[in-house]
């Protein structure tokens, strides 16, 4: 093989490396305002976080108003594991977490805002961006440029959220009384 030959193949590998690197990228949709979505006291539910084989469920506690959104995820036990915090500095974890989540503030603020805000906000912040919402009697389906992302079904006490990208499932279902918190509207796997 002569060295010409060689250096083309050089280019084109790393040239393939970097297409695929761009194609794995992650691509996240752009938040809706804060102040779209109704304010709400406190609320506790019951996560599960389910992909491929595995299976997490935590609680979580959710507070927002006009101009932050809080998600405190605890164990089952009530400890405090994870905050995420989506504001005017855009969404983050707060420090002190006791675990690394295998999923960023950003990936879990959009499935919430998918979620929870009203259709004519998340309409006008996918506006010019190539993300899309379709809504009807079923649902929710959210697309990026006619490819299906996410499909939420279900009702306000609770929520499915099937992530096609990204091969995860989170069910969200708002927990009776304090008394007890095993009690929930989704029915079990």
């Amino acid at each position: 093989m002569t060295l010409v030959r060689i250096v083309i193949h050089c280019v084109l590998a790393v040239w393939l490396v970097l297409l695929s690197g761009c194609a794995t990228r992650t691509v996240h949709a752009p938040l809706p305002e804060l102040s779209d979505l109704p304010a709400t006291d406190a609320r506790t539910q019951h996560l599960t976080f389910i992909n491929q084989d595995e299976r997490h469920e935590l609680l979580g506690v959710l507070r927002h108003d006009q101009s932050e959104l809080q998600l405190a995820l605890l164990s089952p036990q009530g400890q405090r594991l994870l905050t995420l915090v989506v504001d005017v500095q855009g969404p983050r974890f707060l420090p002190g977490a006791q675990f690394e989540p295998p999923f960023t503030a950003k990936w879990l603020a959009n499935r919430l805002a998918w979620s929870l805000w009203p259709a004519p906000a998340l309409e006008q912040a996918f506006r010019d961006s190539g993300w899309t919402l379709r809504e009807n009697v079923n649902g929710r389906i959210i697309q990026y440029r006619d490819r299906m992302m996410a499909r939420i079904t279900g009702s306000s006490d609770c929520r499915i959220i099937d992530d096609i990208e990204s091969g995860y499932r989170l069910r969200v279902a708002t927990l009776g009384d304090d008394s007890n918190r095993t009690e929930s509207a989704c029915p079990t796997d």
